[in-house]
C-alpha cells in the first residue's frame, strides 16, 4: 500500500470518528437532533419580556428573549387580530431568516417584501392564519418586529 492511500485512510477514519463525536455532542445538548437548527431561529412558544395578549394564536412564532413594546387583541366577528410589536439587540438578518424558517416550517405559505435595506416584511398565511410581519431597525440599532396576526374562525 503506497504512502498517499494510507494518509487518505486515516484521513476517512479521522472524519468519521469527528462525525461521530460530534453526533453525539448534539444529541447530548439538545436532547435529540431535530431540535438542533444552527443558527437562532423564531420559535413556537418562545420566552419574551413582558405580557402578550391573552389567546395569543400559539401556532405563531416568537423571538426567543425579544421585549414586548405592545400586544393588543381585537375580536371581530369571524375573526380575532392580534397587533404585536417586539424589539430586540440580534442582528437584523438574523432576526429576518429566522423567522423566515420558523414560519416555513409551522406550515405558513409566505411572500417576502423589501421595503428597503433596514425594512422587509413578510407575509405568511395557513388556512387558520393569516399574519403580516414588518422588521426594521430603529435609531438605536436594534431589530423591531410589529405583527399583526389574523385568526380565522
Amino acid at each position: 500500500m503506497s504512502k498517499k492511500t494510507t494518509y487518505i485512510i486515516l484521513a476517512v477514519i479521522a472524519a468519521s470518528v469527528f462525525a461521530i463525536v460530534l453526533f453525539f455532542a448534539v444529541r447530548n445538548t439538545t436532547g435529540n437532533l431535530d431540535a438542533y437548527e444552527g443558527p437562532k431561529t423564531a420559535r413556537v412558544g418562545a420566552n419574551v419580556i413582558g405580557e402578550l395578549s391573552e389567546g395569543y394564536p400559539d401556532v405563531v412564532p416568537l423571538w426567543e428573549g425579544a421585549t414586548v413594546i405592545s400586544s393588543d387583541r381585537v375580536m371581530r366577528t369571524d375573526f380575532d387580530v392580534y397587533d404585536l410589536t417586539l424589539t430586540t439587540s440580534d442582528d437584523f438578518d438574523d432576526v429576518l431568516n429566522g423567522y423566515l424558517t420558523a414560519l416555513q416550517k409551522g406550515g405558513f405559505s409566505i411572500k417576502q417584501r423589501d421595503i428597503g435595506s433596514e425594512m422587509t416584511s413578510i407575509e405568511a398565511s395557513t388556512t387558520a392564519h393569516g399574519a403580516t410581519f414588518v422588521f426594521f431597525r430603529n435609531e438605536l440599532k436594534q431589530t423591531g418586529i410589529t405583527a399583526s396576526i389574523r385568526t380565522f374562525r
